[in-house]
Parts: structure tokens; C-alpha cells; sequence
């Protein structure tokens, strides 16, 4: 059965995306302007685009017209597919919230207008302008940590902080213990940094630490991986007790924490974060990928403040 010349029309346009022949950002047609080159009514010219947004392929802005989208990685993180506006992908985690487009236009749209704008044309401070870091301090303040100017930065994302922690604060053979099952991203940090990874057994809602005080009975461990606040991805958050045990632990032994909060604002009444309990032995490291913008990069580390030097040159 032949197909309607609508759905030829929504395949070869299709195509013509995912070969990149329409490159994303390219700024399609408008619907009447589609309807008269096809020779399609203007209803059915509607249709064609509406199947392509329904396959995640285009964005249709009110007033600005219809846009090819970037395409969505896909579970291998390699080859690019496109996924349907109704798929769920658990292989990458981001904001969807209603209108967040327009909330992210209307926000850039302040920002372009505010403040010293010719700034941004030329080199920042490593960890980010002092009234940038100010803002990230009160921010983490609701968090329960006494962040400050001094002991606050700002890199490009949570993978960049933590990339950076791992080459500023290690030598190549140091020992850092983490969760038998954890965050990918740290484990390739470790091994651009040439740490040696020692895995910790889970117990109940959070890391086995009879076992993690038993290596480091064995071994010159320097430093722990934690995600106490909806760990990364088995969700769990250690309670209280055990969190004043683990900094027990990092105290007799000397650790390090790395504390990964990328999550920790989807916590509500969480007990308080690591840093907030030994705040001169723990990094804290999140971002605005999950809350705000995956593709903004944005993120922050909060360190003791002698460490912070070692930060920036890294």
C-alpha cells in the first residue's frame, strides 16, 4: 500500500536529519511556506511537523519558528540516535520540567543584559570571579555548608570538578576507595590520573565501613568516593550515624572526602552533607547539570581553603 504523501514527506525530511544533510540548528520552513513548496494544505504541513517533534527530531518555538535538534546520545554514549519525545533514556540523567526552554531563554535573556558583559571577552580567573564565587557560597549555604569566597570554585561541570580534585590533591598510585558500584565518570578520572581504584562492598543504605576500616588497616589508602546523598546509581542516603562514622574513619586515617552532591537537591530533609561535618578534609563537588541545564556545564567545588591553590593550577 502506497504511503500518503504527508508521511513521505516526515521520512525523507527525517533522513535528510539523521544523515546530517539538516544540520541541528538549521531553521526549517515555516508551516505555510512548507504547505505551498509541497503543494500539502496547510493542516497537513502541520502534521509533518508535528510527527518530527513527536520523533525528537525538531523544536517548534512560538513566534521563532522550527528548528533541527541536536541530536540525544544513546545508551553507548558513541553513536548518536534520535529518541521520541514519550521515550524515557536511563542512560543519561537531565531537567524536564514543563516550558524549561522558555524558563532558560527568559533567563539568558537577563543575564545578556545585566552586569559587565564585556568582561566574558577576555580570560577569567581559574575558579571563577569573586562575585560569581559569592553567589556560589550562599547557594551551597542552603546546603548546610559554611562555603565562602575563598574556599569556593567554579568549573565546567561535576565530571570537570571532580577531574580536577583527582589531579590536584594525588600522585599516580594513590589508593582511593569507592563503592563497588559507582559513578563511571570518576572511575575514568582515576584512571586519566592513574589512581588505583579499591572497592568498598555496600551494607544496607551506604558503603560496608567495617570493610572500608579494614583497608585501611591493609593498605595506605588516601582518600574516599562518597555520594551520601542519593548515591549515583544505587539512590541511597546514609543516614546521620553513619555519616559521623565514615568522617570518624577519614580522621583516624587521614582521608580525603570527595563528596559528589550532584543529586543531593532532589533530598529533602537529607542529614548534612559530609563537608558540612569535616569541612577540612572534604571536597565538595556538584553542578547545575541535574537542576538546571545538562548543557550549560556549570558546576562548583567547595575545598579546604589551603587546598584551593593546588584547584586552580590544576
Amino acid at each position: 500500500m502506497p504511503q500518503p504523501r504527508y508521511k513521505q514527506l516526515v521520512d525523507h525530511l527525517a533522513a535528510d536529519i539523521r544523515a546530517g544533510r539538516l544540520r541541528p540548528g538549521t531553521r526549517l520552513p515555516t508551516h505555510r511556506d512548507l504547505a505551498a513548496r509541497e503543494g500539502l494544505a496547510l493542516v497537513t504541513a502541520t502534521r509533518v511537523y508535528a510527527e518530527l517533534q513527536a520523533m525528537g527530531l525538531v523544536s517548534g518555538e512560538t513566534g521563532r519558528g522550527t528548528f533541527v535538534k541536536e541530536p540525544l546520545p544513546g545508551a553507548q554514549g558513541i553513536d548518536l540516535h534520535a529518541w521520541s519525545a514519550d521515550a524515557v533514556d536511563l542512560s543519561f540523567n537531565y531537567p524536564s520540567l514543563p516550558d524549561q526552554a522558555d524558563l532558560l531563554r527568559a533567563a539568558l535573556r537577563q543575564l545578556a543584559a545585566a552586569g559587565d558583559l564585556e568582561s566574558l571577552l577576555r580570560y577569567q580567573p581559574h575558579g571563577g570571579r569573586e562575585h560569581e564565587r559569592a553567589t556560589v557560597a550562599r547557594h551551597l549555604a542552603s546546603r548546610g555548608l559554611a562555603a565562602t569566597v575563598e574556599t569556593t570554585l567554579l568549573v565546567s561541570g561535576a565530571q570537570h570538578g571532580l577531574t580536577t580534585t583527582a589531579m590536584a590533591l594525588f600522585e599516580p598510585g594513590d589508593v582511593v576507595a569507592v563503592d563497588a558500584l559507582t559513578y563511571p565518570g570518576f572511575k575514568l578520572a582515576a584512571e586519566a590520573n592513574r589512581l588505583e581504584l579499591a572497592p568498598i562492598p555496600a551494607a544496607g543504605h551506604g558503603p560496608d565501613l567495617d570493610a572500608l576500616a579494614a583497608l585501611c588497616k591493609q593498605r595506605r589508602v588516601r582518600a574516599v568516593y562518597a555520594m551520601p546523598t542519593l548515591h549515583n546509581p544505587l539512590g541511597w542516603v546514609m543516614s546521620a550515624r553513619r555519616r559521623r562514622e565514615l568522617v570518624a574513619i577519614a580522621r583516624r586515617h587521614g582521608l580525603i572526602l570527595i563528596e559528589d552532591a550532584a543529586y543531593a537537591f532532589l533530598a529533602e530533609g537529607a542529614p548534612p552533607p559530609l563537608a558540612s561535618l569535616a569541612p577540612e578534609t572534604t571536597v565538595y563537588v556538584s553542578s547545575l547539570s541535574k537542576s538546571v541545564a545538562t548543557g550549560l556545564r556549570v558546576g562548583f567545588v567547595c575545598a579546604p581553603r589551603e587546598w584551593v591553590p593546588q584547584l586552580e593550577r590544576a
